[in-house]
């Protein structure tokens, strides 16, 4: 037997075990290594994507404050945010507008470290719904060495300042104010009391609804008062909110509808606060139709406004309260001390005599008399208001025209007829009239006929007259179409209909036209009708750029 034959084979086959295991100890570490560089380089790919979407997430919301802070952003009938006709980045009045639903906000941006080394590169597209004005979607695509990674998130954009919502109330309830056949087309707002979480601001047993569109074909006496594209919405991006407060549902209660629901109900604490259960309908959210449901959700809300607090609104901004820019503002300023009217301001205006006796009782009524209120300004164009009453006692019509907006002190008014209304502030036809107290007296609105906008002149909601009551206003028409501000109560009476918004401390039902209680229970209506900003009566309240609220709802990786 040769041994050495034999040392040769067992050294090559150690040699080739000793190179087997060389060679997979190298492929084992060079496996390793190439995971652990896709490993960085994915998630390197990952962090560049969250870069962007972050980056212009900050961006999408500073953009739509600072949209909204410009004013004059235009508007639309149903969901609606300044943002979904383009982005400004650049502030410099340029839009870029999307094309398809969609606007490619970067392109390969580079993400470097913290020594200034390229770790990757992101495309960051904007996305916008095709029928949701408010609901955007941020897709950011990152990359780094051949990797790749996604990340995106929606929002809701929306505004929740005081004329963004069919009701805005402060206390809100009256008696149980929505406990019954009121139906609520569009958001309702109530701030309520911090000191009194537990209280119900409302209590729907009844037949009371909320729902998230209009139809005005259906009242056929005011369609043709209304633009043509504000005459069907079937999404008016409808929220309730309730500050302080619970809310109690039950009977035959809707909160929006299975095929149609409200964006949001955020009440209070939460759940906790959102008692009773309707039956047969969303049984998963208490018989809400909502797509979000919780707690109060605005970190910055806006408050009440009440005439001795400061509104920052554009208009009123260098004043201390609102009552004194309404005094500052007006076109036409009539004060009553006693029994002793006199016109405060403008001094020099000279105004036909029966206009002052018309209201020296303390009580403006707008009746079959005419009253002309008018007065020359130095430039040639009319100031101050103006009633004609036209036709019999029985079935006459009356005219309101109201020229700059008017602030009566002291003084009550009474519409006691039909009244078709004209408003024109310099080259907008939108003005407001306002009703205040002094020394106790006065600051009261009743509507005892429709109030609507003169069809001649101009269409809803571009020609806009807005009401201002210090006290109460009283709704017995059966249609009224205009903005309304009522710092005590505002009521309505049954089967009458308010088309436009109303802020009021409290709002109610009565079950007829000469009660002073409210009497929960009975079918009334409010169908909100958005009004541009830019023609939106200037003296109703408002907040410079309102009160943005920016939700993300969904967030995904991948």
């Amino acid at each position: 037997m040769n041994r050495k034959g034999i040392a040769l084979v067992a050294t090559l086959a150690l040699m080739v075990v000793i190179a087997l295991l060389v060679f997979g100890t190298f492929f084992t570490t060079q496996i390793e290594l190439w995971t652990t560089r896709n490993d960085t380089t994915s998630v390197q790919a990952f962090y560049a994507a969250e870069a962007g979407l972050q980056k212009y997430k900050a961006a999408l919301f500073q953009q739509y404050v600072w949209r909204e802070q410009q004013g004059g952003t235009g508007g639309g009938s149903g969901c609606f945010t300044s943002l979904a006709r383009g982005l400004d980045l650049d502030r410099d009045g340029t839009l870029t507008p999307f094309v398809n639903n969609r606007l490619v906000l970067a392109q390969d941006e580079v993400v470097t470290d913290a020594n200034g080394n390229p770790v990757g590169r992101y495309t960051v597209t904007l996305y916008k719904d095709a029928e949701d004005g408010q609901l955007f979607t941020l897709v950011s695509e990152g990359t780094s060495g051949g990797a790749k990674a996604r990340v995106q998130a929606t929002f809701r954009i929306s505004n929740s300042d005081y004329l963004e919502q069919a009701i805005f109330a402060g206390a809100g309830q009256a008696n149980r104010w929505l406990n019954g056949g009121a139906t609520i087309r569009g958001g309702v707002y109530v701030v309520g009391s911090p000191n009194d979480p537990d209280q119900y601001v409302i209590e729907a047993n009844g037949n009371f609804a909320l729902y998230n569109w209009y139809d005005l074909t259906t009242y056929s006496e005011v369609t043709n008062r209304v633009e043509p594209s504000y005459r069907q919405v079937q999404d008016l991006c409808a929220s309730l909110r309730v500050q302080y407060g619970k809310i109690s549902v039950g009977g035959s209660t809707q909160i929006g509808e299975p095929n149609n629901k409200v964006k949001g109900v955020f009440v209070g604490r939460g759940a906790q606060d959102i008692t009773g259960e309707n039956v047969g309908v969303c049984q998963n959210n208490k018989g809400v139709c909502t797509e979000a449901m919780g707690g109060f959700d605005l970190s910055d809300p806006p408050p009440f406004p009440t005439l001795d607090a400061k509104l920052d609104s554009e208009a009123c901004k260098g004043y201390s309260t609102w009552r004194a820019c309404l005094q500052g503002k007006a076109a036409l300023r009539i004060q009553r001390i006693g029994n002793v009217l006199s016109v405060a301001s403008p001094s020099d205006a000279t105004l036909p005599s029966p206009c002052l006796q018309a209201m020296e009782s303390g009580t403006l009524t707008l009746d079959t008399q005419s009253v002309d209120c008018t007065f020359t300004r130095l430039d040639g164009s009319q100031g101050g208001f103006r009633y004609t009453y036209t036709g019999d006692k029985k079935s006459g019509q009356g005219l309101l025209e109201v020229f700059g907006d008017v602030v009566l002190e002291g003084i009550d008014v009474v519409l006691n007829r039909p009244v078709d209304y004209r408003a024109q502030s310099g080259s907008t036809k939108s003005a407001t009239l306002a009703v205040l107290k002094l020394n106790g007296n006065g600051g009261n609105l009743d509507i005892n006929g429709n109030l609507l906008p003169d069809a001649t002149f101009g269409l809803f909601p571009n020609h806009a007259l807005g009401f201002l009551a210090e006290g109460d206003i009283y709704q017995r028409g059966q249609y009224v179409m205009a903005p309304l501000y009522a710092g005590g109560t505002f009521r309505v009476v049954k089967d009458n209909v308010l088309f436009g918004s109303v802020i009021s401390n409290q709002f109610c039902t009565t079950s007829a036209g000469n009660q002073t209680q409210c009497n929960a229970g009975q079918k009334a209506e409010v169908v909100y009708i958005r009004i541009p900003k830019e023609n939106r009566p200037v003296l109703l309240p408002s907040l410079r750029g309102g009160k943005p609220v920016f939700q993300v709802l969904s967030y995904e990786r991948r």
